[in-house]
């Protein structure tokens, strides 16, 4: 008989089952694996959610392309008295069709009204060709 031991019987021999704090070790290294696949799987829907809201951005604007240049080209012929009277400057015409821009306008607008609405009745607007004496014709 060999006194010698394969590996095989040192295997059968020796306790396999695993350590308390091998168990817990593996336990941390699967979970930082999930959080890790989350972590992955949540960038990978952001960037896809990115990608979709862009295209569709992109085609919004070139289908309304046409109308919103047809815009511009109609403010920019008008003359500046002409732009005045709705309330634009010859300097806004290139900001008319951002949404920041058309808040601001309509914000201003609304405090106009506002203001018109609080005004004496016998007070002439600055802007009148006519002399405060003379009362326009309704």
């Amino acid at each position: 008989m060999d006194a010698r031991i394969t590996k095989e019987e040192t295997a059968l021999l020796l306790n396999l089952a695993p350590s308390r704090t091998a168990r817990d070790v593996e336990a941390i290294r699967l979970a930082a694996l999930r959080a890790r696949d989350e972590a992955i799987g949540r960038a990978l829907a952001r960037g896809v959610a990115a990608l979709y809201r862009g295209i569709r951005a992109a085609l919004r604007f070139l289908v309304t392309y046409p109308s919103r240049r047809a815009v511009f080209d109609q403010l920019n012929a008008m003359s500046d008295r002409e732009l005045a009277d709705i309330g634009l400057e010859r300097a806004d015409l290139a900001r008319v069709f951002d949404e920041d821009f058309a808040l601001a306008h309509a914000a201003r607008q609304g405090d106009a009204a506002r203001a018109a609405a609080t005004a004496p009745a016998n007070a002439t607007p600055a802007n009148s060709n006519l002399s405060p004496g003379v009362k326009a014709a309704a």
